[in-house]
């Protein structure tokens, strides 16, 4: 027996996962300051407690996510492209796929490709532009949809080379700002029910004249024409889209020939436009951070980090719910003579001579070593009034500080994404953006 994850379910865990960021504490931690290997190519992270442990052990610092939304595959509106047409028969999102994103910020969803009179799909050539809460056609033939306009404070967040954000806009929101409205207005409009288009399944033969199309169903006042050529039906246009179809057929009748077929696409309950995370098919939410800097003394500098991960609900060392908005996870040592701790270099792996322990140089901050530990170097611990070393450096520790603000093996990691080595600079703002697709 074969069964099915439908989009509807797909969609509800990631919307369960949206709203549970008002209850629960989302966290991007980054980590990572050594080589992956002798190359420095990032290895692909297996969905395994060993990987996730080697994310932990090896986190530098945490940064709240507080920017969560729906997010679909990037492609920019590009002339001379044939793009799909929207189809509640094809899953997932399709190459060229039947939506776009025009350089003035606008969404817009192919309903019917422009088609030649032999019925032979042509090439998009006019961008679609303008706001308005109905479809409307271009002259190359192509009938657009739009559905929302990404605002300069959206697309801050969440706009990037490869994804845009989707979200359903509520009347609050609309109140805030022009964009949300311009998109609550489309969804007001929608219309329940529609027939958005009629692609041919069979063209048949011997019509000498342009058949009938006649659509069926539990709605009312969908009307298409049919287009003839060398006795065949190659295309059907819709004339008016009606309104209250769950279902529908599609009657190719007359015109002295036979054997055309055809299919009504209908779009998502509540009218396409009304909520274009479900239009769009998104499956999947973007996370945002932008650490600038220290980040309240928090993130290091002058150091690069190579994995990037989520973390739900960690927890300080004393067990409660971390709830800071930026939280360090390094181990530091205090060296007890000014100027030791600079002998030291960053990455260099040191050594307690009393016990062997081994750690790894993450930051240096006068007289501070902020270091983490992984499987090779084991994970023991250093006592104060105990010389640590390393080739050309060596220093006596005053203070061991276990204890950092997050305690890194706490929280459930909901994703580890491996990558290639990204330094940051004290003037450095990173835009980090993390994908939960389903």
């Amino acid at each position: 027996m074969t069964a099915i994850l439908t989009d509807n379910l797909k969609r509800e865990l990631l919307d369960r996962l949206l709203t549970s960021t008002d209850s629960d504490k989302y966290y991007i931690g980054i980590g990572r300051s050594e080589p992956w290997n002798d190359s420095d190519i990032a290895t692909t992270p297996i969905n395994c407690l060993s990987d996730v442990r080697g994310f932990r052990t090896s986190m530098q610092a945490v940064k709240v996510a507080q920017d969560v939304t729906f997010c679909v595959p990037r492609t920019n509106w590009a002339s001379g492209t044939t793009y799909a047409a929207y189809d509640d028969t094809v899953a997932g999102h399709t190459t060229p796929t039947f939506f776009v994103f025009t350089d003035e910020n606008n969404v817009y969803a192919c309903i019917e490709r422009g088609r030649s009179a032999l019925g032979a799909t042509k090439a998009s050539t006019v961008k679609p532009s303008g706001q308005a809460t109905t479809a409307f056609q271009t002259a190359d033939g192509y009938t657009w949809k739009f559905l929302y306009t990404i605002t300069t404070a959206v697309s801050t967040k969440f706009l990037s080379s490869n994804f845009v954000p989707v979200e359903w806009v509520d009347s609050d929101e609309a109140a805030a700002n022009v964009g949300s409205a311009l998109q609550r207005a489309v969804q007001t409009a929608a219309t329940a029910g529609e027939v958005l288009s009629i692609p041919v399944t069979a063209g048949g033969s011997g019509y000498t004249s342009a058949p009938t199309v006649t659509i069926k169903g539990n709605g009312t006042g969908a009307t298409a024409t049919a287009t003839i050529a060398s006795g065949a039906v190659v295309k059907i246009e819709m004339s008016t889209r009606g309104a209250g179809y769950g279902f529908a057929d599609v009657a190719i009748t007359g015109g002295a020939g036979s054997g055309a077929t055809a299919r009504a696409v209908i779009g998502n309950i509540g009218g396409f436009g009304f909520n274009p995370v479900d239009d769009l098919k998104s499956k999947a939410l973007m996370f945002n951070i932008k650490p600038d800097g220290f980040e309240n003394e928090d993130f290091i500098v002058g150091q690069d980090f190579r994995q990037i991960g989520i973390i739900q609900n960690p927890l300080d060392y004393s067990g409660a719910a971390y709830v800071g908005s930026t939280g360090g996870t390094l181990k530091k040592l205090v060296l007890s003579t000014t100027g030791e701790a600079g002998t030291f270099t960053l990455d260099q792996t040191f050594t307690g001579n009393a016990t062997s322990n081994q750690g790894i140089v993450d930051y240096i901050d006068s007289d501070t070593i902020f270091y983490h530990q992984n499987t090779t170097t084991g994970f023991g611990s250093f006592d104060s009034d105990t010389t640590i070393t390393a080739p050309g450096a060596s220093g006596t520790i005053s203070q061991h500080i276990d204890s950092a603000d997050v305690n890194f093996m706490s929280g459930k990691v909901l994703v580890l994404d491996n990558r290639s080595a990204i330094t940051r600079d004290t003037n450095q703002t990173e835009d980090i953006k993390v994908i939960i697709q389903i």
